[in-house]
């Protein structure tokens, strides 16, 4: 998402403090020169305040795309795109996957609170 607060000036809405920001950068940069190349047409400029949007049905209605809801999704996405491979080369990417892959299996092991308080009275 980009948001353009004044002519001549944007800025990505993207990154999280959790990014690789070497990587994030790269993928960034791919996906507009490959924009520019295939002459993509990035919509229609859609002016909503996501903080104030109350359900899912009403960005539905707008044509919003939603992001991966968790990193196995996101996972998902990358491993399946040509146009990152493009760009960082298969070895990274698959590297990539892997090591988040097992950051996604060890985030998975542990109970929360939560499932030990709901769960483990049966």
């Amino acid at each position: 998402m980009i948001r353009i607060p004044d002519p001549g000036r944007f800025e990505l809405r993207l990154m999280d403090g959790a990014t690789n920001p070497y990587l994030c950068q790269a993928a960034v940069l791919a996906a507009g020169l490959d924009g520019i190349a295939n002459k993509t047409d990035p919509g229609k400029r859609l002016d909503i305040n996501m903080y104030e949007v109350r359900r899912n049905s009403d960005l539905a209605k707008m044509n919003v795309k939603r992001l991966p809801l968790n990193l196995l999704d996101a996972l998902r996405q990358t491993e399946k795109s040509g146009l990152l491979r493009e760009a960082w080369g298969d070895e990274t990417v698959d590297a990539y996957i892997k090591m988040k892959a097992r950051e996604w299996n060890e985030f998975n092991r542990h109970l929360t609170q939560w499932e030990r308080d709901m769960t483990l009275d049966c």
